[in-house]
């Protein structure tokens, strides 16, 4: 099985979008947290989304998606109006074939393509300017704090790699959050960006999730149901795993970490594990309907998947 089978095997979807500002929550512990809907973009009564993968979303609260169902990249303003939709089925510059991971800065909208080394970069405009090469597919992408993009890298060969690119797609270094694979797939990893380059990794197919700075040092690590190792099935010579684990991460403007569980949580694609930033959980809640994918922006609303990628949602949370 090639590298590029394992990750269509792997598709899932990720991410969210905003607007309009929202007080920071309280600096005590919650207890409880609970979603009020603000927003709802696409629906199974509308041809809007058809299976949104990526969501970004900038400091104007403009909303980015990528749909792989129409093979395009979307840009919505903060009420959930389309503004624009650029790309089409191909592999030529500016077309998807399976897009699957959106990052934004201040200039840029970074895109991936599932099958491809590289990376697709528009203007905010949704214009195409130029490809990224890479050495590896794209397993998950994040916008960095200073401008450009943290690329999760994957390589057999070369596992457990996190390439720091500056906005002209310049590598200025790289993160190293394993040496070494004990298997196929185990160095999977979402990627949520804090504040000066400091990186949370939730790992798709290990009960773990890690904080880890640009410089290559890991502050803490963090098991969500209790370390046990994940099931195997051999699969075209290859022993895969079986449970997912963290199917997306991300982080709020406080520093906690919001972790997604996958097959190892009760209920799969909607327990949503709530860290501090030391790593400690303090509570969890409950997704409405399952996602496989988080998002938080700038001012602190989440972004999730409903109706199997048709729908993509908007919530304020309200800490109590």
């Amino acid at each position: 099985m090639t590298k590029t089978k394992i990750g269509m095997w792997l598709t899932a979807a990720a991410v969210w979008t905003a607007a309009a500002a929202f007080p920071a929550p309280p600096a005590e512990t919650p207890t409880k947290i609970r979603l009020e809907e603000v927003l709802t973009i696409g629906g199974p009564d509308e041809e809007t989304l058809f299976q949104w993968t990526g969501v970004a979303v900038d400091e104007s609260g403009a909303i980015y998606v990528l749909d792989a169902l129409d093979f395009s990249l979307k840009k919505f303003d903060a009420q959930g109006r389309l503004l624009k939709k650029t790309g089409r089925k191909g592999q030529g510059p500016g077309e998807f074939s399976m897009p699957r991971w959106l990052a934004v800065d201040k200039e840029y909208v970074f895109a991936s393509d599932q099958p491809v080394a590289g990376l697709c970069v528009f203007d905010r405009d949704l214009n195409f300017r130029k490809t990224i090469r890479l050495s590896g597919l794209v397993d998950a992408l994040e916008s960095r704090p200073g401008g450009g993009v943290a690329v999760v890298v994957s390589n057999f060969q070369d596992p457990g790699r996190i390439v720091l690119l500056d906005r002209r797609g310049e590598v200025e270094g790289e993160v190293r959050y394993m040496t070494k694979s004990d298997g196929p797939l185990l160095d999977s990893v979402n990627i949520a960006a804090g504040t000066g380059d400091v990186f949370t990794l939730g790992f798709l197919f290990q009960d773990k999730v890690e904080k880890w700075d640009a410089a290559g040092l890991m502050s803490w690590t963090a098991n969500l149901f209790g370390g046990k190792a994940v099931e195997t099935k051999m699969i075209g010579g290859f022993a895969l795993p079986q449970d997912t684990c963290v199917l997306d991460i991300a982080v709020d403007g406080r520093g906690r970490t919001f972790a997604l569980g996958g097959k190892r949580a009760k209920n799969r694609g909607r327990d949503v594990f709530v860290l501090n930033p030391d790593g400690k959980v303090e509570t969890m809640f409950v997704l409405p309907e399952p996602s496989h994918c988080l998002y938080i922006d700038d001012r602190n609303f989440l972004y999730v998947r409903a109706d199997d990628g048709i729908t993509l949602k908007k919530y304020r949370m309200v800490f109590e």
